[in-house]
């Protein structure tokens, strides 16, 4: 009898752990997306105003550039997302 309340108290124990882990997870990598999203629409929108609007490049040439950052941009996403759930887990 006394090995299945350690049993049930331990499993509690992990099951609370795992919910803070999980919650820490998604509360960073939330803040750093929306973080992220913010400085590419930025990025992306100065970008067009100088090479489109200024510069007078065609559109069809600085689509490239959006496209490309945008898969590059998965990079400081993922990345601080880690360190900042790691850190703060400690």
């Amino acid at each position: 009898m006394k090995n299945d309340m350690s049993v049930k108290t331990e499993t509690k124990a992990v099951s609370g752990s795992a919910r803070r882990v999980v919650g820490v997870v998604l509360g960073s990598f939330s803040v750093i997306l929306l973080l992220s999203a913010v400085a590419y629409s930025v990025t992306a929108n100065v970008v067009n105003w100088v090479t489109v609007d200024y510069l007078a490049y065609p559109v069809h040439e600085v689509a490239p550039f959006v496209v490309i950052s945008g898969a590059i941009l998965t990079i400081p996403i993922i990345i601080p997302t880690v360190l900042v759930s790691v850190k703060i887990l400690q």
